[in-house]
């Protein structure tokens, strides 16, 4: 059973909607006597499921039957064996997907013509999950981070040091070549290939040449941001030959060899945790500019109509809170509702998916959190 963790994963579930389309969130445990309670919790919301189904118009049989492999998970013990903080499933005539979250999720129930995708917003958004590059001479890692964890991502064809990268040795040569550390200039000399003590720069830059074709096809369709791990000579030259845009400036500094993974990732969290500070504040910053120049809103029928129109930059959306009602995508017109009635949507998904439809940020943080203390935020990008 796959982990959630990139945004064409995210839009593959939205493309992937049909009516009924159930969403189904169940919190989950790794250890501990709660693991016997996960599978119950799963059943009384098979049955939640069911009777919403119901409710909307479909026949008892038929929602059973729709049901019948989120129900059948119930009593599989090889599923439960192998659980996370936080399960998501996702069915509907035609499809049927799960999916572990290393984080918890409040137990949901969501029935309509497209799957429920905000409780994942923790995991999949650009505050969340970071990649560390470890390199060294003899051997290259590449991991996926969030703040708890840190899982390998395998690399296709990717050298495992300089040697394997050039198979048919270095080239030799004597050159004076200086490169920025720190603040200061330092200069090496070097002239019988690729050692521990001597910088060849020429040939670094092959090896990673051959490095960042792998990295690349990897990471060619991500935004979250790369940490570099490596001794400090080697980032700017691995910096040079990179086509990743996201590569931040600080380093995970030193040879990261005798580093376990999850060394890596507690090295570089501090560096990301700043990095997702700065973008936060300062899409903060634009949507109070943007206040006052009208290039933002919290209104909720403003805020669908322009996420409908892919006009939305950056979104602010709570998590666990919801909002139910109808929203009209040809006359633009909301309709809102105290509880949910059947047809409803819950509206405040349906801003976050229509802001991800078109390639926009959406940070799901706590209610409090929200800025200007508004139930949601938007800037435009016009």
């Amino acid at each position: 059973m796959p982990v959630l963790s990139t945004r064409e994963e995210l839009r593959s579930v939205l493309a992937d909607s049909q009516t009924p389309a159930i969403s189904i969130f169940v919190p989950t445990h790794r250890a501990g006597q709660e693991i016997r309670q996960d599978p119950i919790r799963l059943k009384n919301l098979v049955k939640e499921a069911e009777d919403q189904l119901i409710k909307e118009g479909t026949r008892p049989a038929e929602a059973r039957t729709l049901l019948d492999p989120v129900a059948g998970l119930v009593e599989d013990a090889a599923f439960w064996r192998h659980q996370d903080n936080g399960l998501a499933l996702f069915r509907s005539p035609d499809i049927f997907r799960t999916y572990r979250l290393p984080f918890s999720v409040q137990a949901f129930v969501a029935v309509s013509d497209r799957f429920y995708i905000k409780p994942l917003l923790p995991l999949l958004m650009n505050d969340a999950r970071f990649y560390v590059l470890a390199l060294s001479q003899k051997a290259v890692r590449l991991l996926e981070c969030t703040r708890d964890r840190a899982e390998p991502v395998e690399l296709p064809d990717v050298p495992q040091g300089i040697g394997e990268a050039l198979p048919e040795g270095p080239e030799p040569q004597l050159q004076r070549h200086s490169l920025p550390i720190g603040r200061q200039e330092h200069t090496f000399i070097h002239g019988h290939g690729v050692g521990t003590d001597d910088v060849d720069v020429v040939n670094v830059r092959r090896y990673f040449q051959r490095v960042e074709d792998s990295v690349h096809q990897r990471l060619k369709d991500e935004r979250a941001p790369l940490i570099l791990a490596c001794v400090e000579y080697m980032a700017p030259i691995y910096k040079e030959v990179s086509r990743y845009r996201q590569i931040l400036e600080p380093t995970v500094a030193g040879n990261p060899d005798g580093l376990q993974n999850e060394e890596l990732q507690l090295k570089a969290r501090p560096i990301a945790d700043a990095h997702f500070q700065q973008a936060r504040a300062k899409a903060v910053a634009e949507y109070h500019e943007g206040i006052a120049k009208g290039r933002a809103s919290h209104r909720l029928d403003e805020v669908l109509t322009a996420a409908c129109q892919g006009r939305i930059a950056t979104l602010f959306v709570p998590l666990g809170v919801q909002r139910w009602g109808r929203f009209d995508f040809n006359r633009l017109a909301l309709e809102q509702h105290d509880e949910e009635q059947p047809g409803d949507d819950e509206l405040l998904d349906l801003a976050t998916a229509q802001t991800l439809r078109h390639d926009g940020t959406v940070y799901g943080v706590k209610p409090e959190d929200v800025p200007g203390g508004q139930l949601l935020a938007a800037v435009y990008r016009y």
